[in-house]
């Protein structure tokens, strides 16, 4: 009970002394994270037919963002909202075609993950053979490349003209670029929250943080609370912060990522209606349903 309460008390302290200014950056780069993610659906939507201005796309994927941190459905749920939420004037596009663009929108974000754990393979320390094992992956991938690009994307172009009826026009390569920024971007906002309580961390630490945060994120809990935030204080005391600190920086991670998040996503949903919104919303559950499923199959 000492230890514990000496352990408060001191992050307490910690969190008292930490710099507003980097704060205030870690939250004005998460803010620009989420523009740009927005920024990358609304080119998916445009591939389906969708003429979604970017501050329509942005109110929608906030708002999926709170509705995704505060209900049990988690992600589903936040990716139903913001399917049922994108303005379809005279029913077009279908909204088949919009839970399509949620699922490519999802999974651009692959090429984002791979490019956090490369950039935490220093302080993931693989060994030798590994290294070698990952050497070999990377130079195969290297001269396949091309052939199975070639080849996902005519699958990928056929099984799009199957379910929407339409050629994709969506520029993919632009998307997957918007996904490397966006998660380039998460790991700045971790270093800036490491400056805050004047912890330098190097990008690699940053991305070994992200991928704890993540990995944790997948357990069943809604928004992952108590999971996400032991994860991230056991992270941050692993990189050899001290407790106290560990969890001063875990406090404020989270106060951006859920919490800021959370308030700019509810914003949006009173700007778009509010508990009206909410009830389209469930509408667009069994489409996004319907696009997923086809996707896995």
């Amino acid at each position: 009970m000492t230890w514990s309460w000496s352990t408060i008390t001191d992050t307490i302290a910690v969190v008292g002394h930490a710099k507003i200014g980097f704060v205030a950056a870690a939250f004005a780069v998460d803010a620009l994270s989420l523009v740009v993610m927005a920024f990358r659906w609304r080119l998916l939507l445009h591939g389906v037919g969708s003429r979604a201005t970017l501050w329509e796309t942005l109110l929608a994927y906030s708002a999926g963002v709170c509705v995704c941190n505060v209900t049990p459905a988690r992600t589903l749920g936040g990716d139903a909202c913001r399917t049922a939420l994108i303005p379809r004037p005279g029913g077009t596009p279908h909204v088949k075609a919009i839970a399509a663009s949620v699922v490519y929108d999802r999974a651009t974000d692959v090429a984002g993950f791979l490019l956090l754990a490369l950039i935490a393979l220093p302080v993931l320390k693989p060994k030798s053979m590994h290294w070698t094992l990952l050497a070999l992956v990377a130079l195969a991938s290297a001269v396949l490349a091309r052939p199975i690009y070639r080849r996902l994307v005519t699958r990928f172009g056929r099984w799009h003209q199957w379910m929407i009826g339409d050629t994709l026009d969506a520029p993919i390569a632009v998307a997957v670029a918007c996904s490397l920024t966006i998660w380039s971007l998460d790991i700045m906002r971790i270093m800036l929250v490491g400056r805050a309580f004047d912890v330098l961390l190097v990008p690699s630490q940053a991305a070994a943080v992200s991928l704890i945060r993540l990995g944790s994120g997948l357990v069943p809990i809604p928004a992952g609370i108590g999971v996400v935030d032991g994860a991230l204080v056991g992270g941050f005391i692993w990189l050899g912060l001290p407790p106290a600190t560990a969890i001063a920086l875990a406090v404020v991670e989270r106060a951006i990522v859920f919490g800021w998040g959370t308030v700019l996503g509810a914003i949006s949903l009173l700007l778009l209606g509010g508990v009206r919104a909410l009830k389209k919303a469930r509408t667009g559950a069994k489409a996004f349903d319907v696009a997923s499923n086809a996707g896995q199959a």
